[in-house]
């Protein structure tokens, strides 16, 4: 059957609250085809962070800093430097030239009985930054509180130049106040989306009630490596017998081999029944709940976003698995930590051998050869960094910050 016949087969769908196998035998199958992959599709309006992935970052995937704040949008005129209740030295006249010679006014105790001096501050429609990373969340609980969110950037001067042995710090507290007010440049990102299509591997005694569980907000297929006397057809998720050859992707981009792949016939009566055997089927899905109990799929499994996995003789780790997979449907943001220019690549053009060490210093397997280059899949990388301390040709660079931006700081 061919990929377009195989599409014009699941188009054929059934009355709703009701479910039938779709799955062809053929070489293409479709994984969570029935009902189920509806409703899912309609769960795709919000936008989410890839957690595991995305470091210390902003809604925007847009990397923090100390003392920025990615929504400060008015231009930083009024500097508050804070003593601490007279506990560290500060220079007002070397932070206002730091900063391009803002307004600098200084206070003891600013988060307690000054505090109405950084209320004034807020008020006074200024853009302002407040030298105190400490108590940061409470200064942004008062702008919340006077509109004032766009209107305030906080740093740590204390902990990092202020509290110390040295007595003319000075020049250190102007250099984090200087970095802090820098234009952060934005991280590339791109969408990942996941319609909640799963694939779950495993016995039947634990995959069939994962995927039972998840069939209430996944289109959800689950194959089993044999079968079982007690295996009752269900209109909730799909069923077969099959043996994993291959997985390649992520998150919303999964593709999947099997051998011996045989999708359940839900018809008749009395014991389960399978049809004929077929190997090479091949499909693809958006998430993977693994839970054979053998090894990972994937190099450095728990960085491969969408690929989920437990011990199933661990109970409490199934049920976490379960809930994991289940937040894994939405639109994610995706950063692209690495700048890869091909026109540098000296993979195959100039034989260069430290090529080779790129090639497998990546832990999640992302980089594969390419002709006369190398390519890095986006969705896999997981930001490391390693494939760009190791490049011979400089092809490959750490973009999150730009490196740029480290030579502006």
């Amino acid at each position: 059957m061919t990929e377009t016949a195989v599409q014009a087969h699941l188009a054929q769908r059934v009355t709703p609250g009701r479910r039938r196998n779709t799955t062809p035998r053929g070489t293409s199958i479709a994984f969570g085809s029935g009902v189920s992959a509806m409703h899912v599709s309609r769960r795709t309006t919000t936008k989410h962070r890839l957690i595991a992935i995305v470091k210390t970052s902003d809604q925007n995937g847009q990397a923090a800093s100390p003392g920025w704040n990615p929504n400060l949008m008015t231009k930083i005129t009024r500097l508050l430097l804070c003593t601490c209740e007279e506990t560290m030295s500060i220079s007002p006249e070397t932070a206002a030239k730091a900063l391009g010679g803002v307004s600098v006014k200084t206070a003891n105790r600013l988060c307690t009985a000054d505090l109405d001096v950084a209320s004034r501050a807020l008020e006074s429609g200024d853009g302002t930054m407040i030298a105190c990373g400490q108590m940061s969340a409470l200064f942004a609980e008062l702008a919340e509180d006077l509109g004032a969110e766009v209107r305030l950037s906080t740093v740590d001067i204390r902990d990092r130049a202020g509290w110390t042995a040295d007595p003319d710090a000075t020049a250190k507290q102007a250099a984090l106040l200087a970095e802090a007010a820098l234009s952060q440049p934005e991280t590339p990102v791109r969408d990942v989306i996941s319609e909640g299509t799963c694939l779950v591997l495993g016995a039947a005694e634990v995959a069939l009630p994962a995927a039972s569980a998840l069939a209430t907000s996944l289109a959800v297929t689950c194959v089993l490596p044999e079968t079982t006397d007690d295996l009752i057809p269900t209109d909730t998720y799909d069923v077969a017998i099959g043996r994993l050859r291959s997985a390649t992707g992520a998150l919303g981009g999964f593709a999947v081999t099997l051998d011996a792949f045989r999708p359940l016939d839900p018809g008749g009566r009395g014991p389960a029944t399978f049809g004929d055997p077929s190997d090479g089927a091949r499909s693809t899905c958006d998430i993977i709940l693994d839970l054979r109990g053998d090894g990972p799929l994937f190099p450095a499994d728990h960085k491969r976003e969408g690929y989920v996995r437990a011990d199933p003789g661990d109970p409490l780790a199934v049920r976490d698995a379960i809930a994991r997979a289940t937040d894994l449907q939405g639109v994610f943001v995706k950063p692209l930590y690495i700048r890869f220019e091909e026109s540098l690549c000296a993979h195959s053009r100039s034989s260069r051998p430290g090529c080779e060490l790129f090639l497998t210093v990546c832990p999640t397997g992302a980089i594969v050869p390419d002709g006369d280059h190398v390519a890095i899949d986006p969705d896999i990388c997981a930001g490391c960094g390693a494939c760009a301390s190791v490049c011979p040709s400089g092809a490959a660079s750490y973009d999150d910050p730009p490196v740029g931006h480290l030579f502006l700081r």
